[in-house]
C-alpha cells in the first residue's frame, strides 16, 4: 500500500486528481504531463487496491500540501476545546473587552470579536470584573 500511496501521491503532485464515483474511479491528469499519465497507467494495473485506497481516504481528509498526518485516531464526542490566553495588560484588555461587550449587547457581532455576552462577561470575570447585564440574552 506504500508504493500506491507514493503513486497517489505523486498523480496529485503533478495536478492530477483521483476521486472515487461510486463504483467507477475518476480522473484527471494534465494532458501534457507524461510522468502523470505513466503513473495512471500504473495505477489502472491496481484497480481493486486503488479504489480500497480511496474508499479509507475519503474517511481522512486530505492534508494539505506539506502537511504529514502522523497519527489519525478521532476522539468521540463531545470534545471539550480549551483555549487559554495571557492578558499582561489587565487594565487594556477589561476596557477592551468592555467596548466588545458594548457592541456584542447592540448585536454588532463583528465587533465584539464574535462572541457572545456570556463569553465577555466570563472573560471580564477571569480579570475580576464581575458585572450582571440585564434585558440582554446573555447566550447571544
Amino acid at each position: 500500500m506504500t508504493d500506491l500511496l507514493q503513486i497517489v501521491s505523486r498523480l496529485e503532485e503533478s495536478g492530477g486528481t483521483l476521486v472515487l464515483d461510486g463504483d467507477r474511479i475518476r480522473y484527471s491528469v494534465p494532458s501534457e504531463d507524461a510522468e502523470a499519465h505513466a503513473l495512471l497507467l500504473e495505477l489502472r494495473k491496481h484497480r481493486e487496491k486503488v479504489k480500497t485506497f480511496l474508499q479509507e481516504r475519503a474517511i481522512i481528509p486530505a492534508m494539505p500540501p506539506g502537511v504529514r498526518l502522523i497519527r489519525w485516531e478521532p476522539k468521540p464526542a463531545p470534545v471539550v476545546l480549551t483555549q487559554y490566553s495571557v492578558v499582561t495588560d489587565v487594565s487594556r484588555f477589561i476596557s477592551m473587552t468592555i467596548l466588545e461587550l458594548r457592541a456584542a449587547i447592540t448585536g454588532k457581532q463583528w465587533q465584539a470579536g464574535h462572541r457572545s455576552v456570556r463569553e465577555l462577561t466570563e472573560r471580564l470575570e477571569q480579570c475580576g470584573v464581575v458585572l450582571q447585564v440585564s434585558d440582554v440574552d446573555a447566550g447571544r
